[in-house]
């Protein structure tokens, strides 16, 4: 089990990816160098924000 270091939630690797997740998954690595300490829900939230408020990138 690994904790989440945006929510703090205890999390295992997910069997099944959404797009988000995986778009948030290449916004932790390439962007906020935080690749693998958060949970699928964390990385989808991410992605979706990003979308929104990260227009200039």
């Amino acid at each position: 089990m690994k904790q989440c270091s945006i929510c703090g939630n205890e999390y295992d690797e997910p069997l099944q990816t959404s797009l988000f997740a995986e778009a948030g998954e290449w916004l932790s690595e390439e962007f906020w160098r935080d690749s693998g300490q958060l949970c699928r829900q964390c990385l989808e939230n991410r992605a979706k924000l990003a979308m929104m408020y990260l227009i200039d990138r």
